[in-house]
This record gives structure tokens, sequence and C-alpha cells, in this order.
């Protein structure tokens, strides 16, 4: 037990030190952080150096997700997040069923894949993951760089920018949640022989989850702000704080509800109630630094043990498959974004209470389809797949393909775009 404790511990430093090479690598080679550690984890994993070191469902949903997301969650400003609720609920609801259905109809259609497989497969893939797409925005000095003037003295970017990543990033958390029903749904048809009845009860599990997983959210963010209110040193705050994204997923998991969307808005009503109103200046100033230090080593890990879970001999085997599969996924994204934006757009001109927020025109529809990145989650969905579910190797072989394009090659066009296009983020 205490070699296993010490090799464990012994791997952690030398993946963390791997990171850190990576990030200085990054500043030099013009290459995304997360783009670049997913490159490197291909590289060690070709030698087999860590033969044991698997990344596995339970670790992805229950040591990295939590923190993650509440990193992302704690940044988000009521006001910015009502102004762009509409696009963000759209895409997120809407896009992801969409591009759900499209990628699994092309799988089925092309590759004569059983349909259930096929949507299954579309689920799987439909998230975009917030881990990946923050870490991207962070490259290009997003909301916390305007914030603090932009880093090393640059000019922090124009406001327009600031309701796009809103909703890039409020889509990419959101549909998170959306696609592990639509997962749950198309993975219980696939062995129940009445899917009719199936899709009706999971509508209603839909409305549970969600719902409950948001009142469960709102519930425990106004309980954490109200104990933080008997807590007089920032240390203990801020631990209470963190602690929260924790509690978060075990209360959602004893009650059923989507531990996504819990952890989403106790993250909002702490940082924009408790965080206003329960907490010394110290906690204020800290605790951002704190939880961005913990989301940048989890993520750093997290993209390293993506990159050496990737079997790059079984992938190029599969190029013409790899091929025609993202080009389904970039396909499926890009429709759903195009074909919702003249909605999006049209009730945001009828209706007053829509009318602020950012209107979706090319630029931004660009955005949001190079900013789709597919990550851990699709990764975490396809290892759990059941080991008797047919066709599971070849649709966890589909899923890390285009997870390995999206990390690396998307992500370096995203890269390249959001700053080429810094200009026209103007109101």
């Amino acid at each position: 037990m205490e070699n296993a404790s010490s090799e464990i511990v012994i791997i952690a430093i030398i993946l963390l030190s791997i990171a850190t090479v990576g990030g200085i690598l990054t500043g030099y080679l013009k290459i995304p952080y997360a783009s670049m550690l997913v490159l490197i984890g291909l590289a060690v994993g070709l030698f087999h150096i860590f033969p044991h070191l698997k990344i596995t469902p339970a670790i992805i949903y229950y040591v990295f997700l939590p923190i993650l997301i509440m990193e992302g969650a704690v940044k988000f400003k009521v006001k910015t997040l009502k102004e762009n609720l509409l696009p963000i609920s759209v895409y997120a609801i809407f896009g992801t069923i969409i591009s759900t259905i499209l990628s699994g109809l092309a799988l089925h259609y092309v590759f004569r894949i059983p349909l259930k497989q096929s949507l299954l497969f579309g689920a799987i893939i439909s998230p975009t993951d917030p881990l990946s797409i923050m870490a991207l925005l962070k490259n290009n000095g997003g909301r916390e760089s305007r914030e603090n003037g932009g880093e090393s003295g640059d000019k922090p970017r124009a406001r327009a920018s600031e309701g796009i990543e809103t909703v890039l990033e409020g889509e990419s958390l959101f549909n998170d949640g959306i696609s592990l029903v639509l997962y749950e749904l198309f993975l219980t048809i696939n062995f129940n022989k009445n899917p009719v009845f199936i899709i009706g009860m999971s509508s209603l599990k839909f409305l549970y989850t969600f719902l409950g997983g948001a009142i469960l959210g709102i519930a425990l963010g106004f309980l954490i702000s109200f104990i933080l209110s008997f807590t007089y040193d920032y240390l203990t705050e801020i631990m209470i704080s963190i602690l929260l994204a924790y509690i978060s997923i075990i209360a959602a998991y004893y009650i059923g509800v989507s531990f996504i969307i819990t952890i989403i808005f106790s993250g909002i009503i702490l940082a924009n109630y408790g965080f206003k109103k329960m907490v010394s200046s110290q906690t204020i100033q800290v605790f951002p630094i704190v939880i961005e230090f913990l989301a940048f080593v989890l993520n750093s890990l997290i993209f390293l043990l993506i990159g050496m879970e990737m079997n790059l001999f079984k992938i190029l085997n599969f190029w013409l498959v790899s091929g025609i599969l993202i080009v389904f996924a970039v396909f499926s994204r890009g429709f759903s974004i195009y074909i919702l934006a003249p909605l999006i757009n049209f009730i945001k001109q009828k209706f007053e209470i829509f009318s602020k927020g950012v209107a979706m025109n090319n630029i931004y529809k660009n955005f949001m389809i190079f900013g789709g990145l597919r990550g851990a989650l699709s990764i975490a969905m396809a290892l759990s797949l059941p080991l008797h579910l047919k066709m599971r190797s070849e649709i966890i072989t589909y899923v890390f393909i285009i997870v390995l394009f999206s990390l690396t090659v998307q992500g370096i066009i995203f890269d390249i775009y959001a700053k080429k296009r810094i200009s026209q983020f103007i109101s």
C-alpha cells in the first residue's frame, strides 16, 4: 500500500513537471496550452512510460469536473448571464439536440452502424467542453484579463467580447447537463424494446434532473453563503467555498439530479450573493486566485492524461474514417449554430426582455463553431459505456479521434481566429 501511494505521488510530480515544461513551450511556440499538453501526452503515451495509468470516468466526474465547473461558474456575473440567457439556452438545448441527431444520422447512413448506437455516439460527441474552452479563452486574455486591465499591461479587449465569451462558456457548461440526459436516453433505448415509452419517461426525467439540479444548486449556494456569515477567517471561507463544489456533486448524486447543473447554480449564487455580502475582502481577493490555480493544475493533468490515453497507431489505421468523422462533427456543430442564429436574433428584436446581450453575427457564429471543442466529458461518457454494448470499441475509438482533433487542430485554429478577430469584437 505504501509503495502504491509513493508511486502515485511520484507520477503526479512527473506529470506536473511535464505540464510545466509544456507551459514554458507554449509561450515560445505560440500553441494553445491545452493543445500543447495533449500533444505532449500523445508523445509520452507512445513510449508507455506509465502503462498502468488510465483515465477513468470516475476520476473525471468526481475529481476533476467539480472544481473545473465551479471555477467557470463563479466567474459568471448575473447581469451578463441574464443578458445572454437567450442564446445560451437555445444553443445549449436545441443546438445540442440538433448536433446529436445530425452526427448520429451521418454515422448511421455512411458507415451503416445501427441507429441506436449511432445516436448514442451523437450524444457523446455533442457536448462542448468547458474545460478546454476556458483554457483557450485564458490563452487569449479572457474576462479575467480584462478585469485586471489585461496581462502584462495589454489593453483590455472590447466589451462585446465578454458577451460572446459568456455565451460560449455558458453554452458549454449547460449543454454538458443536456448531453448527459441524451446519453442516458439513448443508452436506455439500446437495451429496451419500447423506445416510445422510454422517450416519454426521459422527457420527464430531463425536467426533473435539470430543474431539480438548478433548485438544489441555488439552495446550496444560499446555504453555504449563510454558513460563511459565521466565519471570520478568510482561509476557512475559501476552504468552505471550494468544498461547495464537492458538496454539490454528492447532494446531486443522492437526490438524482444533474450534478453539473447543481454545481453551476451553486457557484453562481456563491459568487453573486455570498461573496458580496458574507465574506471578508481578503476572501474576495484570494479565492479567485486559489480556485484558478487548482483548476489550472487539474486542467494540466487532464489534458496530459487524455493525450496519453490516445492510441495513435489505432487512430492512424482509421485515417479515412477519422477524416469523415471530423467532418461530421464540425458540420453538425456549424449547422446547429447557423440554423439557430436567425431564431435568436428574431426573438431579440421582437421581445424587449431579450433585447440586450450579443446579436449572433457571422463573426460570433464562427467564434462559436471554432470554439466548440470536445474534451473530457466526451471521453468520460465513452469510457462509461457498458462492456456488453454492441460497437462499444468502435464508438470509443471514434470519440477519441474527434477529441484529439478538437483539442489539437481545432484548438489551434480557434486560437488563431480569436486573435485575428479581436479588433472586430466591438459592439
